[in-house]
């Protein structure tokens, strides 16, 4: 048993010995690394993207190729020189550096890609108008009363301003939210939008619903509107009006005007059958609750 224990250190001693003998050598080895920053002068921005990586070779210990932290640290391409314009960049050591180096480590060559397309542009801020996307569906008997206006209003961009001018508007991440009965307040992170080396300030919003119990009016005698009747002919309906049935806010229901309600039925969508389905048409935080009727008979002469 004694000489089995000699035995099993004695392997574990000759790959620890072995261990540290390959490690200590210097090799040559290919990688591809992140690009992680690119300089550029005061008051410049990038308008395109740069490559994500760089493939590379080192020379390097063998402890160094085991240590994770200088690559993904990444690599550093320095084009202060360059203002406003469109440049072809050839990559090599002058310009390219490790951006946590080493003194056991040099990078020896830039393999792929060796150039890249650069864009430089003027930095510049703008603000830029924010629209919260959410879908609400409140509970039964209760309606939206508001959506009040995202604090903020407006989000600060920076970037560049080629990139800048191109951005109309801001939205949000989409939030459903559903069964409602209270006001609710939601944070909603704001989405960046496809481009290279934006920042937004801030990057959420606080979005403050109003919900309110719903009130119920009933509207009668509302005209029934034919669309696309067919030229030449005489088109007429049964029944000529439908009583509607409509929830809302209670403010807003009982200033709502019959004018606003709009029933009608498509002529084009007839497919030969002598009825059509009734579509009734209302502002936003308004739903039907009940119609009259739900089709019309429509003749033809």
């Amino acid at each position: 048993m004694t000489n089995i224990w000699l035995r099993t250190g004695a392997v574990l001693m000759g790959l620890l010995l072995w261990f540290h003998v390959a490690t200590e050598k210097t090799y040559n080895h290919q990688l591809t690394l992140p690009i992680n920053e690119i300089m550029l002068a005061e008051n410049l921005a990038l308008a395109e993207n740069p490559p994500e990586s760089l493939t590379i070779l080192v020379t390097a210990s063998g402890k160094q190729l085991l240590r994770n932290k200088w690559r993904a640290s990444g690599l550093r391409i320095n084009a202060t020189q360059y203002r406003p314009g469109r440049y072809n960049i050839d990559l090599n050591t002058s310009n390219t550096s490790l951006i946590d180096p080493r003194t056991d480590l040099s990078m020896d060559e830039i393999l792929s890609p060796n150039s890249f397309l650069l864009n430089v542009d003027y930095f510049d801020q703008q603000e830029k108008e924010i629209t919260p996307n959410i879908i609400i569906t409140p509970d039964e008997g209760y309606t939206v009363k508001e959506i009040q206006t995202p604090l903020p209003s407006k989000i600060k961009v920076s970037g560049a301003r080629s990139v800048l001018r191109s951005i109309k508007s801001l939205t949000t991440e989409q939030k459903e939210v559903s069964g409602l009965r209270n006001n609710l307040s939601l944070t909603l992170a704001v989405i960046y939008p496809e481009a290279y080396g934006l920042t937004l300030e801030p990057d959420s919003i606080e979005v403050n619903i109003e919900i309110v119990p719903v009130q119920t009016r009933l509207f009668e005698n509302v005209p029934i509107l034919i669309y696309n009747s067919p030229s030449g002919k005489s088109v007429s309906i049964d029944p000529l009006s439908v009583d509607i049935e409509m929830t809302g806010p209670p403010k807003e229901i009982n200033l709502l005007n019959k004018n606003a309600l709009v029933a009608s039925v498509d002529f084009a969508k007839l497919n030969g059958a002598d009825s059509a389905v009734i579509s009734i048409a209302c502002p936003p935080r308004f739903r039907v609750k009940r119609s009259s009727v739900l089709s019309v008979r429509i003749f033809v002469k």
